[in-house]
């Protein structure tokens, strides 16, 4: 009995000894068999607030955007000949996608560079995919780091935002073109177009917006007065909108400066059935205007549906359209102050009816982009349906190459017959 209680006793300065070696989640000594070697393991909920690009959630999101990630895949492998060789900048590069189909089409050197801690799971990426001789990934934001070289070829980035400029990265897209790109190097994509379209949505806007109203019989209408000038991100259905589009200016990344990030236009909305107008819906087309066939990535109700969806902005008080009846005005997108801040975005809006002469103010609207949530259903929505067929609802427009779940925006047959509309639209010439 004494021999085992020995032994017994022996074992548990065993255990004790093992535990005091193994460093725990902050480096001090716990029970944890596996130390945590690198910054993005040890990130913690609150570090994934201010960096959601290196949750494997957000990449599951971002990958399973397949109309997004074939329209790009399409526009570099299809230009094969343009990459050969060349060196490319992948700005915001994520997982890494782009940057491997950029070293899949022949690139000779391909930098990787993003700000988020996604990097170091790019970096086992491209290690895995044997790509590390092509791929450089390189952490850091685009206005403080250094390339290892003087210019580069090609710029590729998925720049665009919500309502095309929210969030966007297009301003890291100016910096970098005016850093490193060649005289003749390409943007890939490099023009994008703003739409904007007046829409009949009751059902949302009543759930968002009126129900503050009366909630459990209690007056909240204060919050209702925030609730009404925040946007919502949402998928728009065909049978929800009530005018015809109106193109806004395009915008050129080739030529671009930061003012041009500061969207002024005025609007035509042309009534095509009666019915009640609960807000606007913005959304964009993107181009490849140096690839050598058509290539586009559309955002509207009549495309499959993208992690950018729609964005809507509701009218304070609905108002009731008649069918071939004209609405008018000004929208305009900026940032407070001087700055062009992506992130803090004001939206400007005045509408109008009747003859220029004795015009009425239908709606005045000054809405804030300053948050970008978007209910999880929604984005489970978007990337069920994404890879899915158009339904008939999604009838085909004009000037944007029909879509295929097997070739985005790439069908041959399509490209021949939509190449003269493309043309005019990436030049800024079409306006319907």
């Amino acid at each position: 009995m004494e021999k085992f209680e020995m032994n017994q006793k022996k074992l548990k300065k065993k255990k004790k000894k093992k535990k005091k070696n193994v460093p725990d989640h902050n480096g001090n000594e716990g029970i944890f068999k596996t130390p945590l070697s690198s910054s993005i393991e040890k990130m913690t909920s609150c570090d994934f607030q201010t960096d959601d690009r290196a949750h494997v959630e957000i990449m599951d999101q971002s990958v399973k955007d397949v109309v997004r990630i074939l329209a790009f895949k399409n526009a570099i492998m299809y230009n094969k000949h343009l990459f050969r060789g060349r060196v490319v900048l992948n700005l915001n590069c994520g997982v890494g996608i782009f940057a491997l189909f950029a070293a899949k089409a022949g690139s000779a050197k391909v930098f990787a560079v993003d700000n988020s801690n996604v990097v170091h799971y790019t970096k086992q990426i491209v290690q895995n995919n044997d790509y590390h001789n092509v791929i450089q990934v390189i952490k850091g934001k685009i206005t403080e780091i250094e390339l290892p070289v003087k210019k580069v070829d090609i710029i590729v980035s998925d720049w665009m935002g919500y309502a095309l400029l929210y969030k966007s990265t297009c301003s890291d897209v100016l910096y970098a073109r005016d850093k490193w790109l060649k005289s003749d190097g390409l943007i890939f994509p490099d023009k994008a177009r703003l739409f904007v379209a007046a829409i009949e949505d009751e059902k949302h806007k009543n759930g968002n917006i009126e129900w503050w109203r009366d909630v459990y019989g209690f007056n909240m209408n204060c919050l209702r007065e925030v609730a009404v000038k925040e946007p919502r991100y949402q998928s728009v259905k065909v049978q929800q909108i009530l005018s015809k589009q109106f193109p806004m200016q395009m915008l050129d990344l080739n030529k671009a400066t930061c003012e041009d990030l500061h969207i002024r236009s005025k609007f035509m909305l042309p009534i095509q059935r009666s019915g009640r107008m609960d807000g606007i819906a913005l959304y964009f087309h993107v181009y490849f205007s140096k690839s050598h066939v058509p290539l586009a990535l559309g955002t509207d109700p009549w495309s499959p549906i993208t992690n950018w969806l729609q964005t809507v902005f509701f009218l304070d008080e609905s108002i009731t359209v008649n069918v071939n009846s004209m609405y008018y005005g000004g929208i305009e997108l900026c940032s407070p102050g001087l700055s062009y801040d992506c992130t803090n975005i004001l939206v400007n809006f005045e509408m109008l009816k009747g003859e220029p002469a004795q015009a009425e103010m239908e709606a005045k609207m000054c809405w804030h982009m300053k948050s970008s949530y978007v209910p999880q259903d929604i984005l489970l929505k978007a990337a069920g349906h994404s890879s899915n067929e158009p339904k008939n609802s999604q009838r085909d427009k004009p000037g944007i190459t029909k879509i295929s779940t097997q070739s985005p925006f790439c069908i041959e047959a399509d490209v021949k017959r939509n190449k003269n509309n493309f043309q005019k639209q990436a030049n800024g010439k079409l306006t319907s």
